[in-house]
């Protein structure tokens, strides 16, 4: 499985990037009629203001994840992009959200679009440390040339005791366990000579329209 490509110093002359892909992930219930982002999605909302650093480590911060749970709720990258603002500070303009990706392949799809609309050379993609699996892999069959970083790597260069401890629980988790096999799978998938990136985008599209149903097990990803 690939792995996630640590920026080295003799590329730091790379900073600021020119955006930053920060991806999506699964939903968490609150109540009846509510949504929130669950624990992975908050984590990349606090490493993507931290890779952002005020503008110092990106010019833009790019936000795809569709509503997964369908039209009654807002999107991921919406709920992401409202925490950037409120919590972190991040200013409106450097928030660039385009919610229509179901899937990975979704988010890298509308990310690139982006970067050639707009000439974007310096990109660096940030995700879950198994979710960099197969990541790369994706750039890679686009024949673009994108650094990666982990949220966890991010967030444990901070030494913030209670963070790693968070880092720490997650990582026993249900949810990290299904998100495990989850990469797991599509890694394999992804070698297959058939596997089609675009039919998984459009399936999940059309299933993921209710509540709850883009969880892999029956769990709230909010609760360790």
């Amino acid at each position: 499985m690939e792995r996630e490509q640590p920026i080295s110093p003799d590329k730091l002359h790379t900073r600021p990037f020119d955006a930053i892909l920060v991806h999506g992930y699964w939903l968490s219930g609150v109540g009846k009629d509510k949504a929130r982002l669950g624990w992975r999605g908050n984590l990349a909302v606090r490493a993507a203001a931290l890779a952002y650093d005020e503008g110092r480590g990106a010019k833009n911060i790019v936000l795809t994840e569709g509503h997964v749970w369908g039209p009654d709720y807002p999107s991921g990258a919406k709920l992401m992009a409202k925490k950037l603002q409120n919590m972190y500070h991040v200013p409106e303009e450097a928030i660039i959200v385009k919610d229509d990706a179901y899937s990975t392949g979704g988010e890298v799809e509308i990310f690139i679009e982006l970067a050639h609309e707009k000439g974007w050379t310096s990109l660096l993609d940030i995700a879950a440390s198994k979710h960099l699996w197969t990541i790369p892999g994706i750039f890679k069959k686009m024949g673009e040339n994108v650094q990666f970083r982990s949220l966890e790597a991010i967030l444990r260069e901070q030494n913030d005791p209670r963070m790693n401890s968070i880092l720490k629980k997650l990582g026993k988790s249900k949810y990290e366990l299904a998100f495990m096999f989850y990469e797991a799978g599509l890694w394999v998938a992804m070698h297959l000579k058939d596997f089609n990136y675009t039919k998984l985008e459009e399936r999940n599209k059309s299933v993921r329209t209710a509540k709850g149903k883009d969880f892999l097990l029956p769990l709230d990803v909010y609760k360790l």
